[in-house]
């Protein structure tokens, strides 16, 4: 107790409950906010800007739940360090549940056979990442792998030697370097009927590489979104390259950097437009991130005619600030 000017008896709120009402004040407003932010992520089909919540729904769920649960461990035992242990521990559940989802899945993939009308292949997704700082290691990763095509996102022209280390296993080669602000390259095996390039219009920057029989006429794109936080950017580019798909007289599958997760509208839009089915959700960025990724922002669609014959996985850490998606599908060799 304390006594004021008037010779009253007042009792004497110490700093440390201060500290505890502040920090109770900080969860609530901070859970509802967050709260908040959770329910805005299911209507980008509202608004576009809200579609960039999405791509961190499950960490936003996790910030709300560690929040609150802090604020009402305040309430009961009025101890801060419980409270900042009840935060740590949801933060540290969030980037362990979403950062070790790839291996979980990868130890249930199957891969049975090709049907007898089939031709089975083997695809490998990469954003190469253009600051790569020894980019020989992304041939040494595609050495060791046995795929038959590979699409390469963010693959500059600094980056040109690899192909000629590549050159060997794969020999059919197109690149889009000599088009701005196209970092495409495309690599097979198999030979390529047709190769082109969309570099600057609507849509994302794009290459495709049409097969022959071999493939069962497979139409092959590959693409590199805009930032995610150029949401309207982002679904312009979406319309345009959905309608791009149109051009394959037959099956397709477009692969590339997507920079939308899974829960996005933008991904769920496209795979309605382009009548395609999206087969990818696996984390795959940023790698940096105790080598924990955080989000699947890299993608497969495939059209009718070509069937997944297992879940697709991630690869190795190749240097990159992604990792690589590896895809054994199987394309429809008739009509």
């Amino acid at each position: 107790m304390r006594v004021d000017e008037t010779g009253n008896r007042e009792p004497v709120v110490s700093r440390a409950r201060r500290l505890v009402w502040y920090s109770l004040l900080f969860c609530l407003f901070g859970t509802t906010g967050l709260f908040v932010l959770v329910i805005a992520s299911y209507y980008g089909h509202l608004w576009t800007p809200l579609d960039a919540f999405s791509h961190v729904r499950l960490h936003l769920i996790g910030a709300t739940l560690g929040l609150g649960i802090a604020g009402l461990s305040l309430m009961t035992v009025q101890r801060i360090r419980i409270a900042v242990l009840v935060l740590c521990v949801f933060a540290l559940g969030t980037v362990l549940v979403a950062g070790l989802w790839p291996v979980v899945s990868q130890s249930r993939t199957a891969q049975p056979a090709a049907g007898p009308n089939e031709t089975a292949f083997k695809l490998i997704s990469f954003n190469s990442w253009t600051h790569h700082k020894d980019p020989k290691r992304i041939a040494n990763f595609l050495l060791g792998e046995d795929a038959d095509v590979v699409v390469l996102v963010e693959f500059p022209a600094e980056f040109k030697k690899v192909l000629g280390l590549l050159k060997t296993k794969f020999p059919h080669q197109y690149d889009c370097h000599g088009q701005a602000y196209c970092h495409i390259a495309i690599l097979s095996r198999v030979p390529f009927a047709d190769t082109g390039a969309k570099p600057d219009w609507k849509g994302p920057p794009l290459a495709w590489a049409q097969f022959g029989e071999e493939l069962g006429g497979l139409m092959l794109f590959g693409v590199h979104f805009a930032q995610p936080f150029t949401p309207n950017w982002q679904w312009s580019q979406m319309r345009a390259l959905a309608s791009e798909t149109f051009r394959a007289k037959g099956p397709f599958v477009v692969a590339g950097d997507f920079n939308a997760t899974k829960d996005s509208f933008l991904i769920n839009a496209f795979q309605e437009f382009s009548g395609s089915l999206r087969i990818t959700s696996l984390p795959t960025w940023p790698t940096w991130f105790f080598e924990l990724p955080q989000l699947g922002i890299d993608h497969l669609f495939i059209s009718n005619g070509v069937r997944p014959l297992a879940n697709p996985s991630v690869g190795s850490n190749a240097g990159s600030d992604h990792l690589p998606i590896k895809a054994h599908l199987a394309v429809r060799a008739g009509p």
